[in-house]
């Protein structure tokens, strides 16, 4: 004859919705008894109901907001991959590798065409460079000097890249009209590749 099997016993363990000490008498059990089980249901349904009617009020928030919201988003996420991209390059314009920090930092990302200009090269990845925050920010409020940045960063891009990339983002291009799902598409993908781009540099 078989003999019976051994009732399987487990380890004492924390009531998770009392807190006392109690032995389970079965796999994966997590309360004490019969009233904490009531409880813990209770508990975890209030839980749900609450983080259900956190997201629909995150998504009704992000249903307001004007695009301009979207585009700032996806704007910063561009900036960021950018900069990241172009770690330990010079700046395009003075050619500095280490400038002075300014307000904010040393380095933004400088389009070579600028975004008020050519907004259809927004997000394109040649139209942009991390450029010193001193060439992209300071030297606009001079007409000779902002002449000369310019000057400087493009040839720059021909000596880097030829110039036949240079003629290609001066030229004509086809007008880009995103909307506010393409925009979070985009501020998504940026993220994902600076995350990426930074995760590569320290393997």
């Amino acid at each position: 004859m078989r003999k019976p099997a051994k009732a399987k016993t487990y380890k004492p363990k924390e009531c998770a919705q009392c807190g006392k000490t109690f032995t389970p008498t079965r796999h994966l059990q997590k309360v004490c008894g019969p009233r904490c089980a009531i409880d813990y249901q209770r508990a975890a349904k209030a839980l749900l109901a609450e983080r259900d009617r956190k997201t629909k009020l995150k998504m009704r928030k992000k249903e307001l907001q004007p695009r301009g919201y979207f585009l700032k988003k996806a704007q910063t996420a561009f900036n960021a991959f950018i900069r990241e991209r172009d770690e330990g390059k010079p700046c395009p314009s003075c050619g500095k590798y280490h400038p002075p920090k300014v307000f904010g930092g040393q380095w933004d990302c400088g389009h070579y065409m600028g975004v008020g200009a050519r907004p259809e090269l927004r997000f394109e990845e040649k139209n942009a460079y991390r450029q010193c925050k001193a060439c992209n920010g300071g030297a606009g409020r001079f007409a000779a000097k902002n002449k000369t940045v310019h000057e400087s960063y493009r040839s720059t891009l021909i000596e880097w890249y030829g110039p036949e990339l240079v003629d290609w983002l001066e030229g004509p291009h086809e007008a880009k009209h995103y909307s506010r799902e393409e925009l979070e598409k985009i501020a998504a993908h940026y993220r994902r590749k600076t995350r990426e781009l930074k995760k590569e540099r320290a393997a």
